[in-house]
């Protein structure tokens, strides 16, 4: 059988030909005008975050040195704010404040909120959609619905909870024209407030853990509480210090509640720092001072996380080994 030849070309290698010339590298600018319009796209968001989120945080930064009241020039004192900060009474009175009505509403708030997203995770709740949105639904509710709400609610005379107290032959309280129990409703419309909130969060990593591990508890014999104790909690402590965080970062620089309910008051009972900051910024026009003091509060809030991240980061390295 005749065997047909067929002579190929050798493969061009590279070896000893000419390589092909590699693409010229672009300029900044070269970039800039081949892609400009991508940039343009996204353009507006930085534009506007510029102007209205970049600026003011270093606009306020820069009259934290200066003493202003929006309307005179503005005359460079140093740190002048900050040494008026360390000896103003008003302040720590202020976080003093911040921190009982802190206290009084974020325990209840977390204990609440894991109560609620418990149930609503269970199997043998019907009508869960509307349950949620019934919990959920303060956190969306106007601030003059609110006002005007728990101004019937707390009012001493025709209050809603003082008449339904004179049931049980208990005196009215004075819920929010006494300098004792101001900081308390405070309190109570926070709860109301941003309950639905945490349970949100709490609800999500709920239905975040596997079902695998309460079945291996079961089949060895755990109950619904054991269960709750050693698999559920133990899962939800990240969702539990995230919550924890926000409360106490949201009564720092809470104002709405104190201010449609008490504005601060009787005298300065309730006045957080939120109020704070509003006064000597909008009934005192010192710009400087209160931007002073807004950074240096939320500059040792952030080195407080920082530190609290770091402690809680080192436990949980130590558990695991």
């Amino acid at each position: 059988m005749n065997k047909i030849m067929i002579r190929t070309k050798p493969l061009n290698t590279g070896t000893h030909s000419n390589p092909v010339p590699a693409a010229p590298a672009l300029s900044r600018a070269g970039k800039l005008r081949k892609y400009r319009h991508f940039y343009l796209f996204v353009s507006p968001f930085f534009i506007l975050f510029g102007v209205f989120g970049l600026f003011p945080v270093i606009f306020s930064f820069a009259i934290s040195f200066a003493d202003w009241d929006g309307l005179t020039k503005m005359r460079w004192v140093g740190l002048g704010n900050f040494v008026e900060l360390a000896g103003d009474d008003m302040l720590r009175t202020a976080l003093w404040n911040t921190l009982i009505i802190g206290l009084l509403h974020i325990p209840i708030i977390m204990v609440l909120s894991f109560v609620f997203a418990q149930m609503l995770n269970a199997q043998w709740l019907k009508l869960k959609g509307f349950y949620r949105a019934a919990v959920f639904l303060p956190c969306v509710t106007p601030m003059v619905v609110i006002a005007i709400v728990f101004g019937l609610l707390f009012s001493p005379e025709r209050g809603v909870l003082n008449y339904g107290l004179s049931f049980f032959h208990v005196h009215a309280i004075p819920w929010v024209t006494s300098e004792s129990w101001s900081k308390v409703s405070v309190a109570i419309l926070v709860i109301w407030r941003w309950t639905g909130y945490n349970m949100v969060l709490m609800l999500a990593a709920l239905q975040g853990i596997s079902e695998d591990y309460y079945e291996a508890a079961s089949l060895d014999g755990a109950n619904g509480f054991y269960q709750m104790v050693y698999i559920t909690v133990p899962l939800m402590r990240p969702i539990f210090r995230l919550c924890l965080l926000l409360s106490a970062i949201g009564t720092l620089y809470m104002f709405d509640e104190p201010f449609v309910l008490t504005n601060g008051g009787p005298g300065i009972s309730s006045t957080n720092l939120g109020i704070y900051l509003f006064k000597i910024s909008f009934d005192d026009f010192h710009f400087g001072y209160a931007s002073c003091v807004a950074y240096t509060v939320a500059t040792v809030v952030f080195i407080g996380t920082i530190i609290a991240n770091k402690i809680t980061a080192r436990r949980e390295a130590k558990a695991r080994s």
